[in-house]
């Protein structure tokens, strides 16, 4: 193993993510960098996180508050083009602000270092998060950087959109992560089942990849639960004595599958009890979609579609559910996912991106088929769920969860990693 260049002194790590919980939306990569940066910091790590300054400055206190003061946080303005959150607008901005703010990162970086303040600035390594990296990866190209690069992967969108004008879009996008990935000294994959993604979109071989999987903190979880809020919930929206409750979050976006669930739905009918609920926690563009699915098949006596919600009302919920239903079309690692196994909840779920690493058939839960041609599987999935005692893969999979993706776990992986790549 590689020596530390000092071996007395701390590991100091620059994190660059363009978004960040609480700073930004509560998606997945945001999730885990904020529970990465705060599980590091709690281990020792000294850490300079770049991020895009938030629209709203109470998100960033809402940040800065909660982490520990061995973590400084640096705003970095991003939006040169004033598009970005409007629908329609997505795609445009990420091939656009994002290698802006990229490039602006890494001239933060180098001025920092520049300006001699040795106490932040001696990085063992850069940690980056997808096109965050594509400024510090040019920069590589140029031997500027005095630090080894590690790349984390994460959901692969731009490598996987089913739209052919949304796929033309992004080339000038994959071509920047394929740069930031040849300029790492080690690229982590998040899911084994993710390796051979990375392999053709990256040029990375397997033997090549470290997997490092995202992570939930599976005792925080049950602690934000409240069962009798559940329940409160439950008859504050006519559902009492819902029986199977099937819970679903996420953003409701096209990727999600969200919208084909009232077709999954319809085919059940008849075959799980009558007291059957299905809830969906999340927001998002397809909201009314899935809503005008919903009464186009006469759901509306049995289904919500809730929005956002509360970390505790969304947990609460958790510990209520009889089982989660993920009907992702393609998926990076799933932090809601680790959440419901947190919570003992087995897992139905498509066969695509991290699920399989997590969803076991017969073990935690059922995977079925992506598209289209899934739906019927989904539906067979559900009505066979609805009819066995699942308690025995709901304790499986919040083992699974405890023993490979808490932080515990996974937060010694990246301290082993980041020794291992600090090298003087």
């Amino acid at each position: 193993m590689a020596e530390l260049r000092d071996p007395k002194a701390p590991l100091r790590v620059a994190m660059v993510s363009r978004r960040v919980h609480p700073a930004h939306g509560p998606g997945g990569l945001e999730r885990h960098v904020f529970e990465l940066v705060r599980s590091l910091a709690t281990n020792g790590v000294e850490i300079d996180l770049f991020s895009e300054t938030p629209a709203d400055s109470r998100r960033a206190q809402a940040l800065s508050s909660v982490l520990p003061g061995n973590v400084v946080v640096h705003w970095v303005p991003g939006r040169w083009l004033p598009i970005g959150e409007r629908r329609g607008t997505v795609v445009l901005d990420r091939i656009t602000n994002y290698p802006a703010w990229s490039l602006r990162v890494a001239r933060w970086i180098s001025r920092i270092a520049a300006g001699g303040e040795a106490e932040r600035c001696a990085w063992s390594l850069a940690h980056v998060h997808g096109m965050g990296g594509w400024g510090l990866a040019r920069s590589a190209r140029k031997e500027r950087v005095g630090f080894p690069l590690l790349l984390t992967t994460q959901g692969f969108e731009e490598f996987r959109s089913p739209g052919a004008l949304k796929h033309f879009a992004y080339a000038p996008f994959r071509a920047c992560i394929r740069q930031v990935a040849a300029e790492s000294k080690a690229v982590v994959t998040t899911d084994v089942s993710l390796q051979p993604l990375v392999e053709e979109k990256l040029g990375i071989a397997p033997s090549e990849q470290i997997v490092i999987p995202n992570a939930v903190n599976p005792e925080e979880c049950r602690q934000m639960a409240d069962r009798e809020r559940g329940q409160e919930i439950l008859a504050e929206l006519g559902l009492s004595e819902a029986a199977p409750l099937f819970l679903s979050v996420g953003r409701i976006a096209p990727n999600k599958g969200f919208d084909l669930m009232p077709q999954v739905l319809s085919k059940t009918r008849g075959r799980v009890p009558d007291t059957w609920a299905w809830l969906l926690v999340g927001d998002g563009p397809d909201r009314k979609s899935v809503e005008g699915g919903l009464a186009q098949f006469d759901l509306g006596s049995h289904c919500r579609v809730l929005g956002s919600v509360s970390d505790r009302d969304l947990h609460s919920l958790y510990s209520i559910a009889d089982w989660f239903v993920h009907p992702t079309q393609y998926e990076g690692s799933s932090i809601v996912t680790l959440e419901a196994m947190a919570h003992a909840l087995p897992v139905i779920a498509t066969r695509t991106g991290g699920l399989p690493d997590k969803v076991i058939d017969d073990v935690t839960g059922r995977l079925v088929p992506t598209g289209a041609g899934g739906i019927e599987y989904m539906a067979d999935a559900m009505v066979w769920g609805s009819g066995v005692d699942a308690g025995h893969l709901g304790q499986a999979g919040q083992e699974l969860c405890e023993e490979k993706f808490s932080w515990s776990a996974v937060g010694r992986q990246y301290l082993d990693l980041y020794r291992e790549l600090s090298v003087g």
